[in-house]
C-alpha cells in the first residue's frame, strides 16, 4: 500500500466537509432533523421550501457520516431480489416494491437536476457478474424476470462475451443493465449543503441531540447546546441511531462498509480492465463492487462489509482482493482506504414511519444512495401532507429480536458465515 495513504474517504478530495459554524439555536423551530446526510438533507430543503422553519443537527461535521462516504452507485435493487420478493411476498407485492426502487433512483436524477448538482451523476450501465455457473444462471433468471414483469432492460453476457465488459478471467457470466448510474457521493452532498443554505435551513454541525420530549403539541428538544421547541422531530441517522430513540435503535443493525481506492493508474490500463467504465458488482449477499473514479484516474473497490477491522488492514485485504480479480494491478498500492456506518433491519427492508411522534427513516441496507433520497421527499410530504404518502415501505411491521439492543457484535459471524454458505473465495 502507499506510504501516504490516506483514511479519509476518497471524495473528500473534491468536496471537503464544509466549514460551517453552528448558528445559535432558536427558542423554537417547525421542524427539527437530526442526521445531515442525504435523506435530512432533502427532507430539509422540501420543507423550507414549503414556508416552514427547519434545523438540522449532527453530532459531528455536516455530512460527515455515511453520505459523503459510500460507494456512489445509482441503482433500484435490495438485499431481496425480485424472485426472492415474488416468492415471500407474491407478485404483486413484488411489482410495487421495485417500482418504488425505480422511484428512489429517480429521486436521485431529478434532485440533481432540481438543484443543479454538479456531481459526476452518469448514466452509463452495470456490469452484474456470475462466478459461478449456478450464479449465472441465477443471473439470467432474475432478470428475464424483471424484464416480463417491470420492463427493466439487461443484455446477458456469456464468458467469451463478457470481455469486452471486464478484464478479469474470474467471473463466467453476466449481465448488463445499460440504464443505471453512478454519482460523486461527496459533490452530491455538497451540493445539497449548498441548496440548503441558501434555502434557510439553519445547520447546526457537532451538536448532538441528547434527549427528545413528546409533550403532546411538539417537542422538548435538548441538545450539548442547549435546548429548544419543535413542532415535528424527522430522525435521519441510519447507521448512527443511538438511543435517542431505543426504539429505532432496537430495530436496525449497524455495520461498516469498507472501501478504498487504488494509486493513480494508466489509463490504458484502467481502459483494459473497466473497457466500458460501468460499475460493477458480484452476486454474493456480501457483495463486492467496482467502478473507476469520476476522473478515471483510478479504480474504487468496495468489500468485507461488516468486517471489524481498521483502515490500514482493510486496505491490505481490499487491495488483495482487488488484485485476486485483477492481477495486472500487482505492482499498484492504496491511496486512500476508509469507512462508513451503514444499518441493515432485520428483514433486509428499508423502513419509514412515525414512532411516538418521531418521523424517521431507516434500514437501507445497501441501497442508501437512492433511497435517502426518496425517503428525504417522502418524510417531507408526510409533515406536509399526512396521510398523503403511499409508500410499499411506510407504516409497516418493523421487527426486533428478543433482548437486542443495537449490540452489532454478531455481524462478522453473520458474513463469514454468508461467505462460507456461498463458497465465496478469500484473499491471502
Amino acid at each position: 500500500m502507499s506510504v501516504l495513504m490516506k483514511t479519509d474517504p476518497y471524495w473528500w478530495e473534491a468536496a471537503p466537509r464544509p466549514d460551517i459554524e453552528a448558528p445559535e439555536l432558536p427558542a423554537k423551530i417547525d421542524i427539527a432533523i437530526v442526521g445531515s446526510g442525504y435523506t435530512g438533507l432533502i427532507a430539509a430543503l422540501k420543507l423550507v421550501e414549503a414556508g416552514r422553519s427547519v434545523a438540522v443537527f449532527d453530532s459531528g461535521a455536516i455530512g460527515s457520516g455515511a453520505s459523503s462516504r459510500n460507494s456512489g452507485f445509482v441503482g433500484r435493487t435490495l438485499k431481496y431480489s425480485f424472485g426472492d420478493l415474488v416468492k415471500a411476498k407474491g407478485l404483486s407485492q413484488a411489482i410495487d416494491t421495485y417500482r418504488e426502487m425505480q422511484a428512489a433512483y429517480q429521486a436521485v436524477a431529478d434532485t440533481v437536476r432540481e438543484y443543479a448538482i454538479d456531481c459526476d451523476f452518469k448514466v452509463h450501465g452495470r456490469l452484474v457478474v456470475g462466478e459461478t455457473p449456478a450464479q449465472f444462471e441465477a443471473l439470467k433468471h432474475e432478470y428475464e424476470m424483471r424484464y416480463l414483469h417491470l420492463g427493466s432492460p439487461f443484455e446477458i453476457l456469456d464468458k467469451p462475451a463478457l470481455t469486452r465488459e471486464i478484464g478479469s478471467p474470474r467471473y463466467c457470466g453476466g449481465v448488463v443493465l445499460p440504464d443505471l448510474a453512478s454519482i460523486h457521493p461527496g459533490l452530491y452532498h455538497a451540493g445539497l449543503v449548498r441548496a440548503a443554505l441558501a434555502a434557510g435551513v439553519s445547520l447546526h454541525p457537532f451538536t448532538r441531540v441528547a434527549a427528545l420530549k413528546n409533550n403532546g403539541h411538539g417537542f422538548d428538544v435538548a441538545t450539548a447546546r442547549g435546548s429548544f421547541a419543535a413542532g415535528d422531530v424527522i430522525l435521519a441517522t441510519n447507521g448512527y441511531t443511538d438511543g435517542l430513540l431505543p426504539w429505532l435503535q432496537r430495530r436496525l443493525i449497524p455495520f461498516d462498509a469498507w472501501q478504498m481506492a487504488t494509486d493513480p493508474l494508466p489509463r490504458a490500463l484502467i481502459d483494459q480492465l473497466l473497457p466500458n467504465d460501468r460499475t460493477y458488482i458480484d452476486s454474493y449477499m456480501n457483495v463486492d463492487a467496482i467502478r473507476r473514479a469520476p476522473d478515471g484516474s483510478r479504480i474504487l473497490y468496495t468489500g468485507k462489509t461488516g468486517t471489524r477491522s481498521n483502515e490500514t488492514e482493510m486496505a491490505r485485504r481490499l487491495m488483495g482482493e482487488l488484485k485476486d480479480v485483477f492481477p495486472d494491478l500487482k505492482e499498484f498500492g492504496v491511496s486512500y482506504s476508509w469507512t462508513g456506518r451503514c444499518a441493515a433491519s432485520f428483514d433486509l427492508l428499508p423502513h419509514l414511519g412515525t414512532y411516538d411522534g418521531v418521523h424517521f427513516a431507516a434500514g437501507y441496507c445497501f441501497a442508501g444512495l437512492p433511497m435517502g433520497s426518496h425517503f428525504g421527499r417522502l418524510l417531507a410530504q408526510r409533515i406536509l401532507k399526512p396521510g398523503s404518502v403511499r409508500s410499499v415501505f411506510a407504516d409497516r411491521d418493523f421487527p426486533t429480536v428478543p433482548f437486542y439492543r443495537g449490540n452489532n457484535w454478531f455481524v462478522p459471524w453473520m458474513m463469514r458465515y454468508y461467505d462460507c454458505k456461498e463458497g465465496k473465495r478469500q484473499a491471502a
